[in-house]
């Protein structure tokens, strides 16, 4: 029974390791992430996160942060990811994101994929109405980073594989203005904002999945990405807004048939995180976040045709950890500061 392994990463920031947009693509000796003097060197980070995902080994892999350009992430597969016959994956690019786009690698030896087309996309692609400053005001919105929709072919199986990066909550000093009473206002305000944003886009994402699943019963959809949201809810989304972004994307309880099912439920309560972070809010270091995420349309959790493996939801803790030195403190030192997530299939 063939089978395929399919995962998530965040690169964190790849986009630096490459020459300007307008040269050649070609890999910088060196590299500095925004916003830090901390020089870096760029050929341990590539080896790093390319070890990554040599252990994991999967068929399909969504890729957020990825490189500005399509030739820089060829550049990167023909460079890491080679073996005796050629390189291991090919890659698919998105358009939008700036210097933090999404990507998709696939083994074509695997599988085939294709963008899906523009013309079926436009709940993803045109701007929709949302209050997203909480001003009670309706305004138009559109997604930071346009989703990645690929159709995938494996044998005479096909589905859908949605790669998302939503909206992120960071805000530009952000410890500063919280540790400031007199700024402490200020950085809620920014805060709330930004999780508004990101759950608008949760819920515009939702709801093109729920027309998918509604245009034909067989409709098989994988969402994958760094959601930059949890299980559970924050400080802000228990304070102040009552939800959070992952709860909206895996659907209504009122409509049980149409729940997408979060793969890395598989994983014990203990290791069910993917990222690590301060959190100068509630005040606990290294904070256990799961952000990036899996979850499966009704179909693929069947019985019958293409579906999940029984508890083959994974974090990939141990293949991140053999790649981490030095604690990570150094980009140079870690492959990325998100760890993989994947899930396998069967049909």
């Amino acid at each position: 029974m063939p089978k395929l392994r399919v995962a998530s990463i965040n690169g964190e920031w790849m986009n630096s390791w490459f020459t300007a947009d307008g040269t050649p693509a070609a890999f910088l000796p060196t590299f500095k992430l925004p916003g830090e003097s901390q020089s870096n060197s760029t050929a341990k980070t590539t080896a790093r996160l390319a070890a990554v995902i040599r252990a994991i080994n999967p068929d399909i892999l969504g890729l957020q942060e990825a490189p500005s350009r399509k030739e820089e992430l060829d550049l990167f597969i023909t460079t890491h990811l080679t073996g005796p016959s050629g390189p291991l994956y090919s890659a698919i690019l998105g358009d939008s994101g700036g210097a933090q786009k999404l990507g998709l690698l696939y083994k074509p030896s695997s599988v085939s994929a294709s963008l899906a087309p523009s013309t079926a996309l436009h709940t993803l692609l045109d701007p929709w109405s949302a209050d997203v400053d909480g001003d009670m005001m309706i305004e138009p919105y559109e997604f930071t980073r346009n989703p990645l929709v690929v159709n995938i072919q494996a044998g005479s199986n096909q589905f859908q594989v949605i790669v998302m990066h939503t909206k992120s909550n960071f805000v530009n000093q952000g410890q500063a203005m919280w540790e400031d009473p007199a700024r402490r206002q200020q950085y809620v305000v920014a805060a709330l904002k930004a999780r508004r944003r990101n759950a608008t886009e949760g819920m515009r994402a939702r709801k093109y999945m729920e027309e998918q699943i509604a245009a034909g019963t067989t409709v098989r959809i994988i969402l994958m990405g760094d959601l930059n949201d949890g299980p559970g809810m924050d400080y802000f989304e228990e304070k102040y807004l009552a939800h959070n972004v992952t709860d909206i994307l895996v659907g209504s309880a009122f409509e049980p048939e149409l729940v997408f099912k979060h793969a890395q439920h598989d994983v014990p309560r203990a290791q069910r995180f993917s990222a690590q972070f301060d959190d100068f809010v509630e005040n606990v270091n290294k904070k256990k976040l799961l952000l990036d995420h899996i979850l499966l349309s009704p179909m693929l959790t069947g019985n019958t045709g293409l579906r999940k493996v029984p508890n083959s939801g994974t974090i990939h803790h141990a293949e991140y950890m053999a790649q981490v030195k030095n604690g990570g403190k150094k980009r140079e030192d870690r492959p990325s500061d998100h760890r993989p997530v994947s899930v396998e299939l069967e049909y």
